[in-house]
């Protein structure tokens, strides 16, 4: 399994805004990552310092399911919707990073 995370800071620093604004935009994306070879699942996460950063969570199949995702445009696609709904904070906060890992599975 690999576990993609996605984090920026937003210009909305109200949960209960970004919330709604997300729920607005969930299904297009939804249907985005439904449509990629190896998607496994999504969740976004709320920053708890209140500062509008937020976290974007996929897991994959495979590494190879997550480039193609990242390469292939369906990354940008969603980025775009995300983006409009809720805007990225000015420079220099409003860096984009992504971290990709493969889940390690505890051994009993």
């Amino acid at each position: 399994m690999i576990v993609s995370i996605l984090m920026r800071k937003t210009r909305i620093k109200d949960r209960g805004e970004w919330e709604r604004r997300l729920s607005g935009v969930l299904p297009r994306v939804t249907d985005i990552l439904k449509g990629e070879e190896g998607f496994a699942s999504v969740e976004y996460s709320w920053g708890v310092e209140g500062d509008g950063e937020m976290m974007q969570l996929t897991r994959w199949d495979t590494p190879e399911d997550c480039q193609r995702h990242v390469r292939e445009g369906g990354a940008a696609d969603i980025a775009t919707i995300e983006d409009a709904a809720l805007p990225t904070a000015p420079f220099p906060d409003g860096a984009w990073v992504r971290k990709t890992f493969e889940v390690v599975e505890k051994a009993s």
